[in-house]
């Protein structure tokens, strides 16, 4: 297992990142924690003077009474399977001190402090909270969690069982091999491996429906029953699941929400919409169901958030759920099949939410008659595959429109939020035109043809990239009377696509050249390129739109 686990945490999946521990903080980050690609990295603040702390993370509150949770983590990426003993979790508990209180967070920031750990304390607004007593008054938890990829001796579980008595249930947290091995081996080779799971339940808690080998049983079981069942918390519980884990969003906070509501839990069984498991056989009992290999195939979310809450003490015996155990002994399609079909209802999210309004459609009938030959899609349509000529989708749309003609190339990063209210009127407000999303297409296009002149680092993560180069070819053309023509009259801009990309080449290529200045000067001054931070920061990116302007008025002047 520790030989997977190194062959996924390695240094060419981590974007630039130095230090072998933070690759496995940043694999975990991603892969356990749930964190976006790209935003995983803003909370790694490994360093010599990070004082204990490898990354630092603020979990928000989960509901309206909830706290914020600080979570502080460190990480051992041993060279082996070694032991890990009490030593490598004294400094990690002895950290989570510096942040109970004022006066040691401001003593802790007075002497020599990694910017990267200084930088996100600041982001937390951790300071001003302790000394309004957030943390005396509750509405500030912190927590603490070691990941590794040694295995913890007897002392060191030990450590961790007492310090959880002291503080609460789930304050420290260990992810060593034990834990990571089977989640890497999960995401490496998915296959059922998990032990029987059993659901307490009585003949009149269940329906039977069917013969075997192939019955589907409806039953009522406790969710503190189900936090019982093997392959938990090394997922592979859902190795059927099309879905697995989905990372934190709005849907996850209200459902973490709804089960701390313990006065609540007598009518979760009414509102909540069920889980369904696919197993080879079914053993019916008199007080008790038992599922022969398993996989929840539908549920996984509420799976974890019940045991989330169970780790937090949170569970009671009241709450309840349906799920479907539905045998699958001799057909394996029949399980794949329960799997896709029932997760095809993909949660509704803000661009679908849009799809039938005025501006969208206005674009689809704008498309239909001046460029016929390209299809702008609304929503996921699998038609679309199969369709003649160009797609551009309006999530793509919006992410270069909000770069390009509102300049606001920190927000664009941010995909689904373009779609919510506000933003969605502000980009596509009712000047935007077909031709607009097709001269921006354009610019994307091109930048995308002088990728090679981007230093390889950067290409490490070129999605984010991309969309400063993007932003930054929008600022060149701003700033030059004649291509900023291209931006007010997109109808006769794309008129002639290739006498457009012959415009917007010099353009691309000072954004090219005005990274590589960034990346070199870096380099010679031995700075850390923290890039996937800093390209999604405003004062940064402001500061790279006037070095481009810059550049391209010299390059000018050089041509003349």
């Amino acid at each position: 297992m520790y030989d997977l686990l190194a062959k996924l945490a390695t240094l060419d999946e981590a974007g630039g990142l130095a230090k072998e521990r933070s690759v496995l903080l940043l694999w975990f980050l991603r892969n356990v924690v749930g964190l976006d690609d790209l935003d995983a990295y803003e909370f790694i603040c490994d360093g010599d003077d990070d004082n204990g702390v490898d990354a630092l993370y603020l979990e928000p509150a989960s509901g309206e009474d909830a706290p914020e949770t600080l979570v502080i983590y460190q990480s051992k990426y041993t060279e082996a399977p070694t032991n890990v003993g009490v030593t490598s979790m004294t400094g990690l508990i002895s950290a989570a001190a510096h942040f109970t209180t004022v006066e040691s967070l401001e003593a802790l920031l007075s002497g020599r402090v990694e910017d990267k750990l200084r930088h996100l304390i600041q982001r937390f607004d951790l300071v001003r909270k302790l000394r309004a007593g957030a943390y005396t008054e509750g509405r500030l938890r912190v927590r603490i969690a070691l990941i590794t990829s040694g295995v913890l001796n007897g002392s060191a579980k030990r450590l961790v069982a007492s310090t959880n008595a002291t503080q609460r249930p789930g304050y420290f947290t260990v992810h060593d091999l034990n834990r990571l091995g089977p989640l890497a081996q999960a995401v490496a080779t998915p296959a059922i491996t998990t032990a029987d799971i059993e659901a307490p339940c009585s003949a009149d808690e269940r329906i039977v429906l069917g013969t075997a080998p192939n019955r589907v049983v409806m039953a009522s079981v406790r969710a503190i029953d189900i936090v019982q069942w093997d392959g938990i918390d090394n997922r592979t519980l859902f190795e059927l699941n099309v879905r697995r884990e989905v990372r934190r969003n709005r849907v996850r906070d209200q459902l973490d929400g709804a089960i701390r509501r313990q006065h609540e839990h007598k009518d979760f069984l009414a509102f909540h919409n069920g889980m369904t498991v696919v197993c080879d056989e079914l053993v019916l009992e008199e007080d008790r169901l038992v599922a022969k290999k398993p996989s929840v195939v539908n549920g996984a979310q509420s799976t974890i958030a019940f045991a989330r809450a169970d780790a937090d003490a949170e569970l009671t015996n009241e709450l309840r759920v349906f799920v479907k155990f539905v045998e699958v002994a001799g057909r394996p399609q029949l399980a794949k099949e329960i799997s896709w079909r029932s997760n095809t209802q993909s949660a509704v999210n803000a661009r679908n939410l849009v799809a039938l309004r005025g501006p969208q459609q206005k674009l689809v009938s704008d498309f239909a008659v001046n460029f016929p030959t390209i299809t702008y899609e609304t929503r996921p349509d699998a038609t679309l595959s199969a369709a003649a000529g160009k797609v551009i989708s309006n999530d793509d749309a919006a992410q270069l429109l909000c770069a390009v003609y509102n300049e606001q190339p920190w927000l664009a990063v941010k995909r689904l939020a373009l779609f919510e209210s506000e933003n969605h009127a502000m980009i596509f407000n009712e000047s935007i035109t077909a031709a607009h999303v097709v001269l921006v297409d354009a610019i994307k296009q091109v930048v995308e043809s002088e990728k090679a002149r981007v230093p390889q680092a950067y290409r490490k993560s070129w999605q984010l990239t991309r969309m400063v180069l993007i932003y930054m070819v929008g600022q060149v053309l701003r700033s030059d009377e004649k291509l900023r023509r291209l931006l007010l009259d997109p109808a006769t801009a794309t008129a002639d696509l290739v006498a457009l990309a012959a415009s917007l080449r010099q353009p691309s290529r000072i954004a090219a050249a005005t990274l590589k200045q960034r990346y070199d000067q870096r380099a010679r001054d031995s700075q850390v390129d923290e890039f996937n931070v800093d390209f999604k920061r405003q004062d940064v990116l402001l500061e790279l739109r006037s070095r481009a302007r810059d550049n391209f008025s010299l390059a000018a002047t050089l041509e003349d």
